[in-house]
């Protein structure tokens, strides 16, 4: 009998932890849907983790749509300002396909990330405009 019991309590748990993922996920699908135009960095939003196909029909032109700088849109060398987990600006490296950037750990080291439409599973930067002068010049006196 006490089985049993376990047994129901462990369905009605799993009914309801994949019903509330339904729920948000809904919610996140929602709000990408009507996501708002990007002034600021801090207002990208952080990208859910989903399958690759949904990642690239859906999210990435999301992303572009508010204000995200395709990747072939791109200039070599040239600073970008926009989100990513440890800099507001990096500087496009169109050989190597990535962005560099400062970062802080144990002492300033020159580090990488890739472009939005390239997810790695890793943090990505997401440009929305051609960093100005002050921003560059701050970026470059972080070293």
């Amino acid at each position: 009998m006490e089985d049993k019991m376990k047994e129901e309590y462990l369905l009605k748990f799993e009914a309801e932890k994949l019903k509330l993922k339904a729920e948000r996920e809904a919610m996140i699908k929602k709000y990408w849907d009507n996501l708002p135009r990007f002034e600021r960095a801090d207002q990208v939003p952080p990208i859910p983790r989903v399958d690759e196909i949904e990642y690239k029909e859906f999210y990435v032109p999301k992303l572009i749509s508010a204000g995200a700088i395709p990747k072939k849109d791109l200039v070599d060398g040239q600073y970008y300002y926009g989100d990513y987990r440890n800099a507001e600006v990096g500087k496009w490296n169109a050989e190597e396909n990535v962005f560099e950037h400062w970062r802080y750990k144990f002492g300033y080291r020159k580090d990488t990330c890739n472009h939005f439409e390239d997810d790695d599973g890793f943090a990505l930067f997401t440009p929305i405009r051609i960093a100005n002068e002050v921003e560059i010049e701050e970026y470059l006196n972080t070293k």
